[in-house]
């Protein structure tokens, strides 16, 4: 293969338009997704990141990284800095939910998003980590180009496009990217250790009485044990790997959506089991989605009309 053609395939791979509605049905996920991080942080707001909280500012910017940005740095300590930070944060999280200036609400969702996990980075899990990445990368994408207000005000403007939005899908491949890295990263980890290798893992985990939501019988038995342990590690890895392949794609997000959902079930591991299944809306090929949007637009126009015809009695 001629280095030239290498080039142009990875050129073509981060910078060839390609329609943005897998992005915007993602991006109006990932805003429920924030929206729900917002409740979870209003609910314990005195408690982890108020004046008298748990942990202190001063004990945060003590222990906390030397190089962070937090909004909470640049303000009074005051009782009411943290109400006015979640408030924010809940104005750009229906910003990014509804695409009403999509950009700039994600901006400011990051920011206040990324204020208050430095405020207090004890009480993070892998959830809060994944949601701010992709978050970050969500900035710089054309996300709010489909599916939103914004697109809804310039069609009411301009006109509408028989023709999907094109945009170039550099920021969408760094989340796809980030997505694969962290499987395979997982991995990694875990093999490094004897209780994935030996197939004991998932007893362990479903024994942490502080993670288990629901008891689930069949973890009594050994060689169900292993097989979960073992089938969780191969859908790990193809989620990192195979999924890149257009004709075992579906499936394997088929299979990781239906790990995280029994993980889910099982275990009470908050937001990040919902954060990957919403972002493996990033590896849908967006002609895919235009296709199974047409096909129920016409599903519904056609249940429309064949009501519509029906005469009283």
């Amino acid at each position: 293969m001629k280095s030239a053609t290498i080039i142009k395939s990875i050129w073509d791979f981060f910078f060839k338009p390609q329609p943005v509605d897998n992005l915007g049905l993602m991006r109006v996920l990932f805003g429920l997704l924030l929206l729900f991080n917002w409740y979870m942080i209003w609910s314990y707001l005195d408690v982890f990141w108020g004046v008298d909280g748990l942990i202190s500012l001063k004990t945060s910017m003590e222990y906390g990284s030397s190089i962070r940005f937090s909004l909470f740095d640049f303000m009074p300590n005051d009782p009411r800095v943290p109400a006015l930070i979640a408030l924010l944060n809940l104005v750009s999280a229906v910003g990014v939910t509804l695409g009403l200036f999509t950009r700039t609400s994600m901006v400011l969702a990051f920011m206040t998003l990324l204020s208050f996990q430095n405020r207090n980075d004890f009480i993070l899990n892998s959830g809060d980590i994944v949601l701010r990445n992709i978050l970050f990368f969500m900035m710089f994408s054309a996300a709010g180009k489909a599916y939103s207000l914004d697109r809804w005000f310039y069609n009411l403007r301009f006109g509408k496009s028989p023709q999907p939005v094109m945009e170039r899908p550099w920021a969408l491949r760094m989340i796809q990217i980030q997505f694969c890295v962290i499987y395979i990263a997982t991995v990694l980890f875990k093999i490094k250790g004897t209780h994935w290798v030996d197939g004991t893992a998932v007893y362990i985990a479903t024994r942490l009485e502080e993670f288990v939501r629901v008891p689930f019988p069949l973890l009594n038995n050994l060689a169900v044990i292993k097989f979960m342990t073992w089938s969780t590690l191969v859908v790990e890895l193809a989620m990192g790997t195979l999924v890149w392949f257009k004709d075992l794609r579906y499936w394997v997000l088929l299979s990781g959506i239906g790990l995280h959902i029994g993980i889910e079930l099982v275990m009470s591991i908050p937001m990040f089991e919902w954060v990957m299944v919403v972002t493996m809306l990033s590896l849908v090929d967006p002609w895919d989605m235009i296709s199974v949007e047409s096909k129920l637009r016409n599903w519904i126009s056609r249940i429309r009309y064949r009501f519509g015809k029906l005469e009283p009695v």
